[in-house]
């Protein structure tokens, strides 16, 4: 198919464009991280979905060392949770997808990050406000820790039901 060819192509192509560049910063703008977050998002998503589709070990490396990079960040800025919801999205889909692929223990950094910096601030009253909201940040940040709880479920089944269960409750609202 034309059209599917075209989204595979660009990705692998941008994916290439990602070898050589140097891993994602945390650095704010404001008080954001969200466009670091989001960039992270793009990088591990295309790079991982390059090493599953061409088997090419160059796009996993790639994708590893940047999550290892974001799993290194002081945190995901839970006071602007937006930014934690993109962050753990993108180091969950490159977990799940790269799994077999990783080092136990990039496995266990990544993971560790994911629920340190990600699931745990969740839990926080300070920085969930977004649970009781009916516009967008309800979605997408229940979207990034549902994400995270699915990657982490074989290790930690139960805060991930626990996020799972609370995503399904709060998600009605928007």
């Amino acid at each position: 198919d034309n059209t599917w060819n075209t989204i595979h192509q660009h990705i692998i192509d941008e994916s290439d464009k990602l070898i050589d560049k140097p891993p994602v910063e945390r650095v704010l703008i404001g008080r954001r991280l969200l466009d670091k977050s989001r960039e992270a998002l793009r990088r591990i998503f295309y790079l991982s979905y390059s090493y599953r589709l061409t088997n090419q070990p160059m796009y996993r490396l790639r994708a590893e060392k940047e999550m290892l990079a974001v799993s290194e960040f002081t945190d995901w800025n839970p006071s602007h949770f937006l930014d934690v919801a993109e962050m753990t999205m993108g180091v969950a889909i490159g977990y799940d997808w790269l799994y077999d692929a990783l080092s136990p223990e990039s496995r266990a950094r990544i993971r560790n990050a994911m629920i340190e910096k990600g699931l745990k601030p969740s839990l926080d009253s300070r920085y969930n406000s977004w649970l009781k909201a009916s516009h967008n940040w309800n979605q997408v940040c229940n979207a990034g820790m549902t994400f995270g709880a699915l990657a982490i479920y074989d290790e930690d089944k139960d805060l991930a039901r626990q996020l799972i269960t609370r995503a399904s409750g709060s998600i009605t609202l928007p």
